[in-house]
């Protein structure tokens, strides 16, 4: 069953791509020399390593958001400074929304 799954994958693969080299072949064209450089520069790069700075960057993103949200919602004025560097914070004098 799965080696029938994997042959039926192939061929629509394979008809997808003839069809789309008879309706635009210079767009097949730029994808397949797209896909060999990138395949080109990841196997001369760490992929896994990228992936990790990627996911490393996402949460401090996250984290970044997070923190404009929360000063938003409690009035907070000074969005250059962290939360953890507001005084009202550390005295644990914090309020919602005025």
């Amino acid at each position: 069953m799965r080696k029938t799954r994997s042959i039926i994958y192939v061929t629509l693969l394979a008809t997808a791509g003839l069809l789309a080299a008879l309706v635009s072949p210079l767009t097949v064209l730029y994808a397949s020399i797209v896909l060999v450089s990138f395949l080109a520069m990841a196997n001369k790069m760490n992929l896994y390593k990228m992936v990790m700075m990627m996911k490393k960057w996402a949460k401090n993103v996250s984290r970044l958001r997070f923190e404009v949200r929360a000063k938003l919602h409690t009035g907070y004025r000074d969005y250059t400074d962290s939360l953890e560097a507001d005084p009202s914070h550390r005295n644990g004098r914090c309020s919602y929304a005025r």
